[in-house]
């Protein structure tokens, strides 16, 4: 099967299948392309092809293909994947390469050579001079002994070692789909010679978008329920294939795969001129005091069993002027991610508040220090304002200013505040500019994050609300946390199936460690729904959820299915040195999907 796989994933990487691009669907293509050349759909071509995704401006398909067992069983095992792969600008010089894995190999090889050569060079240049002073050079030495340690050194050792595989996508994913298809072909020839141990059936279901928004995984759910209806099916494990990490303990198996909201911040300050700075409020420096509480924050970094979660990062952070001016900036706004285990979006949002009311008030008190400080260079005169300070800075009757007041509220608050000024029309304003936004992030002109700050700034603006606020809201993707030891009325099942998973993949010469949860964020997202976390207000947080954007709780709910992240053994994905380990992905997970296809069901 060693070459089958090969040449499967041959076939995959050539084709580029960049997400969120009009080439994405030339990965599908070829996907459908090969799986109809196999024996089993030759013979029973009803059984696979493509389903369009609801709603997909882009028009991406799902690829499926089921292999039903001779054994009249509705036991499943599902093999899944994405075929999209991210951008190749950083391969440089080598980007025509990036998609052909022999002449990119042959180019690391040569460049490989190249920097040996000059290495030498340098060597014999040191220990030259080092001889002319009667002693080795320590630079000399230096250079013999190399950076045997670095993440590049291990690189070029890779590279010259034949055991791994390079190109886009030959590790994230196209690897373990290459495996998955081999697997698949061969389970389906022993159906039709009546030879398989198949106590079931094989569904080989690969998605789009899996890099960007995950349309592909959340459009599946409806395909998996019809299916599964029609065919008579259960659902009792799904292998995500995604590229795993070893190391001398063995090789992770992940149970289940980490949440992830991306919480977006609007604050509105008081613009004043930069000579009047003490009259206005910068918004920059209170979007700034929340950066501060916030990112790499230890208080948001969850904990299970030993396991801890990044905390939150800022992917986006800058004020809302369109133009120059030398006006203090009266908007700013950011977004960041923030992964979760157990947290939903309504506990998230509630502790961003508390952080929200920490930041403004200590870039006021912050205002306040540095007013009196100046004061106290004058000699106690007081810092000059102008008459255009609003209403809302009153006085007490010792003359002394009260502290500024704000607000922080959540985007759906600040929709109420909407409605009650006029419910009618607000709802006729905010279905037009969401209509607009989506039409723009369809046409490639925005993204959803940037869209949806957009959509909460036309909001304040309708609300005509100037004074000091925060607004907090959402922006997609949302990636629910999941685990298979955590569905309702299937707990433990994961564990149950990693010990079964462990036992094959030691036959195979392979140990693997148990992982709870796999924080590179993944499609297992949308497999089932865990604990007892509500997202039943996460939309109301959204300002684009509806048509454009929605992750249906529902169909996923009735889903549960237990899934685990089992893969072959890749390094470095999205960078240019990505590969995937020769023996890991020819020999060893085909070897384990055969037995476990054959076990789990």
């Amino acid at each position: 099967m060693e070459e089958k796989v090969y040449e499967y994933l041959k076939a995959l990487v050539a084709v580029p299948g960049i997400s969120d691009t009009d080439d994405e669907k030339m990965a599908a293509e070829r996907i459908g392309e090969i799986l109809k050349a196999q024996s089993y759909f030759q013979v029973y071509p009803e059984n696979f092809g493509e389903i369009m995704i609801p709603g997909d401006a882009k028009k991406r398909p799902l690829v499926y293909g089921l292999v039903r067992g001779n054994k009249s069983s509705g036991r499943t095992v599902i093999f899944t994947g994405h075929y999209d792969v991210v951008g190749v600008e950083d391969y440089g010089p080598l980007k025509p390469l990036a998609f052909s894995m022999e002449e990119l190999k042959a180019a690391f090889e040569r460049e490989y050579s190249e920097r040996m050569s000059r290495r030498m060079a340098e060597v014999r240049s040191c220990e030259d001079a080092g001889e002319m002073h009667g002693r080795e050079g320590s630079s000399a030495a230096t250079l013999r002994a190399g950076s045997a340690h670095g993440p590049e050194e291990d690189f070029w050792k890779d590279v010259v070692s034949g055991e791994w595989i390079f190109g886009r996508g030959a590790a994230d994913m196209k690897g373990g789909l290459a495996a998955g298809l081999a697997v698949l072909d061969e389970i389906g020839e022993q159906v039709l010679d009546g030879t398989d141990r198949l106590n079931g059936n094989i569904l080989f279901l690969v998605v789009p978008d899996e890099e960007s928004y995950s349309a592909g995984m959340r459009g599946a759910a409806g395909f998996l329920m019809d299916l599964r209806e029609r065919e008579g099916l259960s659902y009792d494990l799904l292998i995500d294939l995604e590229p795993m990490s070893r190391d001398e303990e063995g090789q992770e198996v992940f149970l289940g795969s980490v949440g992830k909201c991306m919480p977006v911040v609007l604050v509105q300050g008081r613009t004043a001129h930069v000579s009047r700075c003490f009259d206005g409020i910068n918004a920059v420096g209170v979007l700034g005091r929340m950066f501060e509480k916030t990112e790499l924050s230890a208080e948001f970094a969850e904990m299970f069993d030993g396991e801890v979660c990044m905390p939150p990062t800022w992917l986006n952070f800058r004020d809302r002027k369109r133009e120059y001016d030398v006006s203090v900036p009266a908007r700013a706004a950011g977004y960041l991610n923030v992964l979760s285990f157990r947290s939903g979006p309504e506990e998230i949002i509630e502790k961003l508040r508390e952080c929200g009311y920490e930041a403004f008030s200590g870039y006021i008190d912050k205002m306040e220090e540095e007013r009196k400080k100046l004061e106290g260079k004058l000699c106690g005169r007081r810092i000059l304002r102008t008459e255009n300070v609003p209403e809302d800075i009153e006085r007490t009757a010792g003359g002394q200013e009260k502290k500024q007041d704000f607000e922080v509220l959540s985007f759906a608050e600040l929709a109420e505040r909407c409605r009650e000024k006029d419910s009618d029309g607000f709802e006729r304003f905010f279905r037009e500019q969401k209509t607009q936004m989506e039409q723009k992030i369809q046409n490639g002109e925005t993204n959803y994050p940037q869209a949806t700050i957009e959509l909460m700034t036309e909001v304040l603006d309708w609300s005509g609300i100037t004074t000091p606020l925060m607004v907090l809201g959402f922006a997609p993707p949302l990636y629910p946390a999941y685990h298979s030891d955590q569905m309702a009325g299937k707990e433990g099942v994961g564990s149950f199936l990693f010990r079964k998973i462990k036992k094959v993949s030691e036959n195979a010469g392979c140990p693997v460690k148990k992982v709870h949860y796999f924080t590179g964020i993944s499609d297992l997202s949308y497999c089932g729904v865990c604990g007892e976390m509500d997202f039943s207000g996460y939309a109301s947080e959204t300002p684009l959820w509806g048509d454009g954007y929605r992750v249906d709780f529902k169909e996923i709910g009735k889903l549960n299915i237990p899934a685990v992240l089992l893969g072959p053994w890749g390094k470095d994905i999205h960078r240019r040195t990505e590969r995937v380990n020769r023996k890991s992905l020819l020999v060893e997970l085909p070897e384990i999907l055969l037995e476990l296809t054959e076990t789990a069901v």
